[in-house]
């Protein structure tokens, strides 16, 4: 009779889970499951919005760095600032510039056109040399370009007497995580080394 009873409480010291601990378990593990997923998602959604808010940035500061280095040569182996003032207002400027010193600005890179395009909300840059044309957009999620056209004491003058160019570009930014949607302002002060009045200076 001992041998049995020893025989019936090894057998009751093997049993398995019940049904209600193994339901407990899975809920426990799918509330955890669900908490990393969430977690995962949320982390995913943070990058591509700080990879979007980084991205637009970068662009616009390269496009700012492309127009200031371009204006910044318009009217070299010119006599005048190389602005054509038809086609420049507060929100597009063509320059031009004699980059070869040769008898004509029709090569590439001498005449070229920066316009903001508010439908697309994109800065584009034009060659309009006649030996090649091209259109290449240098910016997107702009908000704004405004170009100020400025004498030497930081006057507003017409764009044909110009002497410094003023380019503020503001960026739109998504929102971030804990960030609401904004803007950026850059900003670029470039003098126009070219022009006649400049070159009296030296």
């Amino acid at each position: 009779m001992v041998a049995n009873t020893h025989v019936e409480t090894s057998r009751a010291n093997e049993s398995g889970f019940s049904l209600f601990e193994l339901l407990i378990a899975m809920t426990i593990t799918l509330a955890v499951m669900v908490a990393a997923s969430t977690l995962l998602a949320s982390s995913l959604r943070t990058r591509t919005r700080e990879n979007l808010r980084s991205e637009a940035l970068a662009a616009a500061q390269r496009s700012l760095s492309i127009m200031s280095r371009e204006i910044g040569n318009s009217g070299y182996g010119l006599t005048d600032n190389g602005i054509i003032s038809a086609d420049s207002s507060a929100t597009s400027i063509r320059v031009r510039a004699n980059l070869n010193n040769d008898s004509d600005v029709d090569d590439i890179d001498e005449d070229v056109r920066f316009v903001y395009q508010a439908g697309n909300t994109e800065i584009v840059r034009y060659d309009d040399s006649t030996s090649v044309s091209q259109r290449s957009v240098l910016a997107t999620k702009i908000t704004s370009l405004t170009i100020r056209y400025l004498d030497t004491a930081g006057t507003a003058v017409a764009a044909g007497s110009a002497e410094r160019i003023s380019i503020e570009v503001l960026v739109d930014l998504p929102a971030g995580p804990e960030q609401p949607a904004g803007e950026v302002r850059l900003i670029s002060q470039v003098a126009l080394r070219n022009a006649p009045t400049t070159l009296q200076q030296f």
